[in-house]
């Protein structure tokens, strides 16, 4: 097959780390790949290098996201490159690919990807007809969640979202956890160490729970946050008003982050909302504990509720890391679960089934 995959960028986000994962999978399976990107300015680097690595083509409209002028744009890249599936990821890509299906020949077929519970659009009713046509214009929507296709369902009035799950790449994980690095691992090995890996977006990850549960340690810990984002300079704020402030520390973006989870003693996820967190099952392979806060696109992807802590809630996560420093037994548990049951969700069954979901719409 012959297959265009349409997103806004290749920023630092999980379900741009996800494409650039799968489309390299995609092509060893024989399929011509290709990625379409509204604005290229603000890539990831290595992202760019694994699908430049790989020989898939980027084509880079060099065009704001919320332009228009990308429905032409993307009209004349598929009317020109005749493939069979074009793949949209998120929005407003979404918008404009589905605008300009309306002019392209109709044996093409179009698949719409849903990576999160939360969508802003839905607050407003009025919109609710405009997103109708939307997604009418795609032949097949995935869902990421049951959650995720519940709600997506419940919005536009139909039932046949599909349930694919997305995945992790386990054999990316697993040559990162053998990497000896001294020189570029911050961790003092002599001190129980944490890390959370996120956007620091103000709105859904949670990175101010976990800095006030630090506070209520009674033993030395070190925290590390892995991440940028609009609300970095808030939180560095926020973790000088505090006496440990030394202890918290900011790594910024980071290419290297599964070789840092498998070298700190424990991963945290402290976040409000989640699509399916790529972060969660990452930490699960990394060889180290991992507790995430208790919400859709956490709780659903672990392997029971010994992982979790309610969100915004410093003193019950405080508890749980104590809980798992001092606890040997539960420790080494938490890695063999972790380990065991992540396998469910190895990149490669996710890559399996969009291309079963592929052929099925051609066929």
């Amino acid at each position: 097959m012959k297959i265009l995959h349409v997103i806004n960028n290749l920023n630092a986000g999980g379900a741009e780390k996800l494409l650039t994962d799968i489309l390299p999978l995609m092509k060893q399976e024989g399929h011509q790949v290709e990625v379409a990107i509204s604005n290229g300015s603000n890539n990831v680097k290595k992202f760019e290098e694994n699908l430049s690595n790989t020989k898939i083509s980027i084509v880079d409209y060099n065009t704001s996201f919320y332009s228009p002028l990308l429905i032409t744009k993307l009209y004349r890249t598929i009317k020109k490159g005749d493939y069979d599936i074009v793949h949209a990821h998120l929005f407003p890509s979404q918008y404009w690919l589905a605008f300009a299906t309306i002019f392209l020949p109709k044996k093409i077929k179009y698949v719409k990807t849903e990576h999160s519970v939360f969508n802003e659009r839905k607050q407003y009713a009025v919109l609710r007809p405009l997103e109708k046509f939307v997604y009418s214009r795609y032949h097949k929507i995935i869902g990421i969640t049951q959650l995720v296709k519940e709600n997506l369902e419940n919005w536009l009035k139909r039932e046949d979202v599909v349930l694919i799950h997305n995945g992790v790449n386990l054999a990316e994980i697993k040559s990162a956890k053998s990497i000896i690095d001294d020189k570029n691992v911050p961790f003092d090995s002599n001190t129980f160490s944490i890390l959370m890996t996120g956007r620091f977006d103000g709105i859904h990850k949670d990175q101010k729970t976990l800095i006030e549960a630090l506070g209520l340690l009674d033993e030395p810990v070190d925290l590390y946050f892995a991440g940028d984002g609009p609300a970095i300079n808030e939180m560095k704020e926020f973790a000088k008003t505090k006496l440990y402030g030394d202890r918290i520390h900011f790594l910024g973006m980071r290419t290297d982050v599964y070789m840092l989870m498998s070298k700190v003693n424990l991963n945290v996820l402290s976040t409000n909302t989640e699509g399916l967190s790529g972060v969660a099952l990452e930490s699960l392979a990394s060889g180290k504990p991992f507790i995430g806060s208790n919400v859709e696109g956490v709780k659903d992807i672990v392997p029971d509720s010994s992982f979790l802590f309610p969100k915004q809630n410093p003193e019950k996560l405080a508890k749980k890391i104590i809980e798992i420093k001092n606890n040997p037994t539960l420790y080494n548990n938490m890695i063999v679960s972790g380990l065991k049951f992540v396998d469910n969700f190895d990149i490669k069954l996710m890559v399996k089934n969009y291309l079963k979901l592929y052929n099925d719409i051609i066929e």
